[in-house]
């Protein structure tokens, strides 16, 4: 479950509800009115273990893509 805090557009502020599915640039979430389509690179989540950080240079990236520069950096810092 994940909460928008804070975001370019008021309107979401505030809207809460579970994560459904992810794509490059939206999260699905399915909310007590059904699901919403969020833009990720606008907004800042929160969950119940407290802020999410939102960077949209990396979150604004394919599940696996972002897994890709995890192993990379994990790999540099090794050598």
């Amino acid at each position: 479950n994940v909460s928008i805090t804070q975001s370019k557009n008021k309107e979401i502020i505030g809207i809460e509800g579970k994560v459904l599915m992810e794509t490059k640039n939206m999260i699905t979430l399915y909310t007590e009115n059904g699901k919403k389509n969020i833009p990720k690179d606008i907004c800042q989540f929160s969950n119940k273990q407290g802020r999410l950080e939102t960077d949209s240079t990396k979150l604004s990236k394919r599940p696996h893509e972002r897994m890709e520069i995890l192993v990379w950096h994990e790999i540099l810092e090794l050598k």
